[in-house]
């Protein structure tokens, strides 16, 4: 008579009875989506600045562009809108290297991003608008929708929108005028 419970899976078995997995692909690629987006960005397309570096909408000096930017959003994140991570089960630091025992190194940080978000904020609201889109705004896979407008164009060899490329002009500024 058999056993109850659940059916023994079919395949070949190791030696030690548990279910070969020779032969099976270990390394999950994703949806066809993902795929298509790590063709067209590499490991750039995860951010609104990668995606505009990877289109070659920064122009000549785009590596320093990308990484200033890159730079702002991750200094920003934790020091002005989420805050530290608390929970029960956690340590003080959350997973992370924010220097939490320095903090000295923290405050001089968070004056380093208030003075730049200061001088983006001195070149008006439309340019905070567009860095704010471009650099800080989460757009993990499209967004903001000017930018996707100008990847497109680029892609299909059209003419870009004016409105479209201005929203870029006031961003890129707006990082040049952090990077002087």
């Amino acid at each position: 008579m058999a056993r109850a419970g659940r059916k023994r899976k079919q395949g070949k078995r190791e030696a030690n009875g548990r279910l070969s997995r020779q032969g099976e692909v270990r390394f999950d690629t994703g949806t066809a989506r993902a795929k298509l987006k790590f063709e067209q960005y590499g490991t750039d397309g995860a951010d609104a600045i990668g995606r505009a570096y990877q289109a070659g909408l920064l122009g000549e000096n785009g590596d320093a562009i990308r990484d200033t930017a890159r730079k702002v959003f991750r200094a920003y994140w934790p020091m002005l809108e989420i805050g530290g991570y608390r929970c029960t089960l956690s340590n003080p630091t959350g997973g992370s290297n924010d220097n939490h025992d320095d903090p000295a190194r923290i405050k001089a940080r968070e004056e380093w991003l208030t003075s730049i978000l200061r001088r983006v904020d001195r070149m008006g609201h439309t340019t905070r608008r567009a860095f704010d889109t471009l650099v800080i705004d989460v757009h993990p896979d499209q967004g903001p929708k000017w930018l996707d407008s100008l990847i497109w164009h680029r892609k299909h060899h059209k003419p870009y929108p004016a409105s479209d490329e201005a929203w870029l002009n006031l961003a890129v500024d707006a990082i040049n005028e952090i990077m002087a």
